[in-house]
C-alpha cells in the first residue's frame, strides 16, 4: 500500500477559539464547513460547503491535514466534543524552521519545558484550548537556544 497523506481531526468544544488558535501558529486552512455565517468568515480563496456542525480543515506542509470540528456526522455521541483532552497519550508533531515565534504568540502557554535533545533537536510543547499535546520541534543551533533562553530554560536531554 501506499500512502500519499495523513491527518487528524480534533473534535473541539469551541470551534471559534480553536480555530484562532491554529491560524496563530500559522496553519493554512483549505477548506471549511459549516452555517452561512461560519462559511461567510472563512477565507474567500478556499471552497466550503454546507454542514450542521462547523469546521475547518489546515492543510501541514504538503501531504498533511489537521480538521476541527464541532461536531460531525459520522459520531454517535455527540457530547465527546465538549470533553477536554486530559493526558499525554497521543500528540501531534510539527516541524518548523524555528520555535522563537511561539515565544511572542499570545494563545501558547508551554506545557512542559522547553528541551534540547541529543538528536539534534530542539521541543516545545504546549496544549491546543481542548488539551490536545502539540509538539514543535526545530533543528538545533547554538543560536536559536541562545534566543530561547532569553525566554525559558532548555532542558538537555
Amino acid at each position: 500500500m501506499e500512502i500519499t497523506g495523513f491527518g487528524a481531526h480534533i473534535k473541539v468544544s469551541d470551534i471559534k477559539k480553536s480555530r484562532e488558535f491554529y491560524e496563530s501558529l500559522g496553519f493554512k486552512a483549505v477548506f471549511g464547513y459549516g452555517d452561512e455565517e461560519w462559511k461567510a468568515s472563512l477565507p474567500k480563496d478556499i471552497p466550503s460547503a454546507s454542514e450542521k456542525y462547523r469546521g475547518i480543515v489546515f492543510a501541514i506542509g504538503d501531504n498533511a491535514k489537521l480538521e476541527i470540528a464541532d461536531g460531525h456526522v459520522g459520531v454517535k455521541h455527540q457530547d465527546v466534543f465538549k470533553k477536554t483532552i486530559e493526558n499525554e497519550k497521543i500528540s501531534a508533531m510539527v516541524n518548523v524552521k524555528s520555535l522563537l515565534p511561539l515565544f511572542s504568540n499570545e494563545h501558547i502557554r508551554l506545557s512542559f519545558p522547553v528541551r534540547h535533545y541529543y538528536w539534534g533537536t530542539l521541543e516545545a510543547a504546549f496544549r491546543d484550548p481542548d488539551g490536545f499535546v502539540l509538539v514543535f520541534i526545530a533543528p538545533y543551533s547554538e543560536k536559536e537556544e541562545e534566543q530561547i533562553k532569553q525566554f525559558t530554560n532548555i532542558e538537555t536531554v
